[in-house]
This record gives structure tokens, C-alpha cells and sequence, in this order.
């Protein structure tokens, strides 16, 4: 699968991106993409552990100028100054990707709250962490605004996936939130009419909390002086769409129970040129 597919919001991230950072950021969008994937595409956790566990050995083979998966010989071959300008420190941000991939997958499908906003913090959260060096920002006070932005892209795009998660079986709600609200995980999964009474606070609560966590990353960014906030646009685009989207999805109510909700390929790419242009910031 070539990834980010043509269209995607993370292809046009990816075009907002200097051409010199772009191979770089494009193999870890590319790798993160492929680990991601094993918790929600390998039904026996013992495989999913398996196959987490050889990529932690790979990345440590990595670390060591040692690579044997495609991906990671890529990486090697990327120019030293692009490697030397990340500096040794973050090879533990790719072993902490696999940190939170496997707690997916021994919390076996169900998390409480506080859980599960702690994985999207630490893989989510840590991937955009990794593309805000890869992007040339280097200050703490950058790295952290991206990786909050990294929690709210998540929150978002769980809100959107919220039925067809479900009815993968994976509730990515925390269980203790759905229980405040008074609405069972199968209602999710098998939507009834009509839904419970605690449905729309639900739905309102999961829209909030993405709303509130993008703005407050939006405004740590412009924050940050005019270079760092450059640097980050490509996140910031991400920003503003994954804010259309959730308010996309609470206008909807139900439908994100019976379908996955996107944006248009057309007002993704104008809102790209807006960022480019400098009215989206």
C-alpha cells in the first residue's frame, strides 16, 4: 500500500514539507504506519506480541547501524546530517511507539479513561513529537506543542472511527466514560433507535475534549517564534482538519455509529493552501 495515499490529509502534510526534510519525515509516517497497524490487523495477541517484539529488536539493531526491514535500511541511507541533526535520543521515541502498541494489545481491546488518553500520549502523541525534530524544530517548547497536537489528532480520529472501531471490536472510549454516561459498549457496536438517553452528552464529551486539545496546541504553536512556526505548519495543517472533522462528526450525532465520517478530498486540499497561504495558522 503506498502510504499516504494520494488525497489523504497526511499526503498533503507531507507536500507543506521542504522538499530537503520530506524523505526523512516520509519513512517515519511510512514505518509508523506499518506498526500501527499490527494491534488492529492480527486477531491473536500472541502474533500482534510476536510481531511488536521484532521490531523491537530491529530498531535496536538500527540504533547500532544494523537494519534488515526495508524501512530501516532506508532510514540508514538517508543523509548523515539528516540523522546526526536528530541526534541520539531518539531512537527511544521509536521503542516507545512499540511501548504503547503492545499495552493495545495485552489491554485486550478494552481501556479506562485515563488509560487510554496515557496510549494516545505516548504513541500519537510521540509520533509527532519524532516529525517535529524531523521538521527542524528543536526547542522543548515546540517538541511539546506537537505532541499535544499529536493527542488531539488522535482523539479526533478515534471520534470518527467511533462505530467502525466498534464494530471491529475495539471501543475506544474509555469503559469508565461510557459507564458516566449510562451507555454500554454494545450500543456502539449495534447502534439501537433509540440510542440512550446519555448518547449526545457522550458524543458532546468525545467532540469537546478533541476540540479543546487541538485549539490549546494551535495556540502553543503560534506561541513559538515565526521559524518554529513554520517549521510546524505541516502539523498545524493536521490541526485544522482534524477540527473540521470532529465538528463534522457532532453535527452528525449518529451516523458515526453506522458510518466512518472524512472530509472532502476538495476542502482538504483548500485547506492546505490555506495553511500554505498563511490564513490557516
Amino acid at each position: 500500500m503506498d502510504v499516504p495515499r494520494a488525497g489523504t490529509s497526511l499526503y498533503h502534510a507531507l507536500r507543506l514539507t521542504p522538499a530537503a526534510r520530506r524523505p526523512a519525515l516520509h519513512l517515519w509516517v511510512r514505518w509508523w504506519h506499518e506498526v500501527s497497524r499490527i494491534p488492529m490487523d492480527v486477531r491473536d495477541p500472541g502474533v500482534a506480541e510476536a510481531k511488536l517484539g521484532w521490531w523491537r529488536q530491529e530498531i535496536a539493531e538500527t540504533a547500532q547501524g544494523r537494519a534488515r526491514h526495508p524501512l530501516t535500511q532506508a532510514w540508514l541511507s538517508l543523509p548523515s546530517a539528516t540523522r546526526e541533526a536528530m541526534g541520539e535520543a531518539h531512537w527511544p521515541w521509536w521503542q516507545q511507539q512499540l511501548d504503547g502498541l503492545l499495552q493495545l494489545v495485552h489491554q485486550t481491546r478494552w481501556m479506562d479513561d485515563a488509560s487510554l488518553q496515557q496510549h494516545m500520549q505516548q504513541t500519537t502523541g510521540g509520533a509527532c513529537r519524532v516529525a517535529a525534530r524531523l521538521l527542524g524544530a528543536r526547542s522543548e517548547a515546540a517538541v511539546t506543542a506537537a505532541s499535544l497536537l499529536g493527542l488531539g489528532l488522535r482523539q479526533a480520529h478515534q471520534l470518527a472511527r467511533l462505530g467502525q472501531d466498534a464494530r471491529a471490536g475495539w471501543i475506544m472510549v474509555g469503559i469508565d466514560l461510557l459507564q458516566s454516561h449510562d451507555v454500554r459498549a454494545h450500543q456502539l457496536s449495534r447502534p439501537e433507535s433509540p440510542m440512550p438517553a446519555g448518547w449526545p452528552g457522550l458524543l458532546a464529551t468525545l467532540h469537546q475534549r478533541a476540540r479543546a486539545t487541538l485549539l490549546q496546541a494551535l495556540d502553543a504553536v503560534r506561541a513559538l517564534p515565526p521559524a518554529e512556526r513554520q517549521a510546524l505548519r505541516p502539523l498545524v495543517y493536521l490541526a485544522h482538519t482534524s477540527l473540521a472533522l470532529a465538528e463534522a462528526v457532532h453535527a452528525g450525532g449518529e451516523t458515526v455509529l453506522h458510518q466512518r465520517i472524512v472530509l472532502t478530498p476538495l476542502r482538504k486540499s483548500w485547506m492546505a493552501q490555506q495553511v500554505r497561504w498563511g490564513w490557516l495558522r
